[in-house]
């Protein structure tokens, strides 16, 4: 066999994502920042970081009036009125956090930013007690704990490496001002302030990677099928049922809806391939054949192994049409792919394929079975072909 053959089947079966940095290690690529992380995970890291944040928030809130009452104690009474509204201001801008966080389910960017808002906004508070009280500011009971406070609370929350280090900067800079106008910067109690907040920020960061880690790690053992490294079937389905009630929510709501296409596939006479060659060879043929569906689908699109040798893709904004093209570019890839057996001989195989869109007012019970009876056609039509139409067999618009 030619070199170049022989190295393309071998990265066929050790398929690596060509965008991924290969110097870097996968644990510390996978928590600088969500590039690689999927869907479905970011959907998971979401409701995670939601429910940390509607329990922080709300403890942030409570204590902000709270608070009052140590200031009623222990502040002198000129200076009450301007830090009880300033803790007012605290409090309305949380309440928002919190409502912004509450109806944030599963929209991972817009609980990052109110995430941001909830953190800065203690920061924000502590500058103005800063620009309002300068060098007394450590006569404030408590308040020069504020930047320490925040910092410690971000190794509570899932974040990548790059979003709690923003986050920690802008705070570390308030810090730096906050010296600056007292004076302290360049004292021995500045910079002591300056590498405790440097410490915690390194503490919160370690945390955050461990936090982000073990939620990848866990997703990867509950949702994706170990020999493909694809999707399994009940994560495909659970992710297909929040876009198909996102579809319908557009349309109830009269908005332009995106089309869902589904595709699902069957090796062709994959028995054979197992009883003449051997499970391990047949396991080869499904890496290769997810590496293909890899290679042709986007991003944003899902893909499982929906069991044995079927396996679905699911098109989320793409119309049949265009699906269509994607289904014949595959099959031509199956065609000319193959692994080797034992002996050095080559293994090919081929797929057949069915493809349907979303209909307005079905369920989705509905599609998957018209999708299936698609497959199902394309295997009694002479396989290595996708089906689009339910026309009786012999007219059906087949494509091989």
């Amino acid at each position: 066999m030619a070199r170049d053959e022989r190295r393309r089947h071998q990265l066929a079966i050790r398929w690596k994502n060509p965008w991924e940095p290969q110097w870097m290690p996968a644990s510390l690529r996978d928590t600088i920042n969500n590039r690689y992380h999927s869907r479905d995970f970011n959907y998971a890291r979401s409701e995670y970081l939601r429910t940390r944040m509607l329990f922080v928030g709300l403890v942030f809130t409570l204590l902000a009036p709270l608070w009052l009452l140590v200031d009623y104690l222990l502040l002198p009474v000129e200076l009450m009125t301007s830090v009880a509204y300033g803790r007012l201001g605290l409090m309305l801008v949380l309440l928002g956090v919190l409502y912004a966080a509450w109806n944030s389910q599963h929209k991972l960017s817009r609980l990052r930013n109110s995430l941001a808002a909830m953190m800065l906004a203690p920061a924000l508070f502590y500058g103005y007690l800063v620009i309002m009280y300068g060098d007394q500011l450590n006569s404030l009971v408590g308040y020069s704990f504020i930047p320490l406070l925040i910092i410690a609370f971000l190794s509570v929350f899932p974040l990548t490496l790059i979003e709690s280090f923003g986050i920690g900067f802008l705070v570390l800079l308030t810090q730096v001002i906050a010296l600056t106008l007292t004076g302290e910067l360049t004292t021995a109690y500045g910079w002591q302030d300056l590498w405790l907040l440097f410490t915690l920020l390194g503490i919160s960061l370690w945390a955050n990677h461990s936090q982000v880690s073990a939620l990848l790690r866990l997703y990867r053992q509950a949702s994706m099928d170990s020999l493909t490294g694809l999707l399994n079937r009940g994560i495909l389905l659970k992710q297909l049922e929040q876009l198909y009630l996102e579809h319908q929510k557009q349309r109830d709501s009269k908005e332009p809806s995106s089309p869902i296409t589904l595709l699902m596939f069957d090796l062709d006479r994959f028995k054979k391939v197992n009883d003449t060659y051997g499970h391990s060879i047949g396991d080869q043929a499904l890496q290769v054949f997810a590496q293909i569906l890899r290679s042709e689908l986007r991003k944003n699109d899902l893909v499982a192994r929906y069991g044995g040798e079927e396996f679905m893709a699911v098109l989320p904004g793409t119309p049949k049409q265009d699906a269509l093209e994607v289904a014949e570019r595959i099959r031509a890839q199956c065609e000319q792919a193959f692994v080797l057996a034992h002996d050095g001989q080559r293994v090919h195989f081929t797929t057949s394929i069915g493809i349907t869109q979303v209909r307005a007012q079905e369920t989705l019970e509905d599609a998957l079975k018209r999708v299936d009876s698609r497959l199902y056609m394309a295997k009694h039509q002479g396989r290595n072909c996708y089906v689009d139409a339910d026309l009786p067999p012999g007219t059906s618009p087949v494509y091989s």
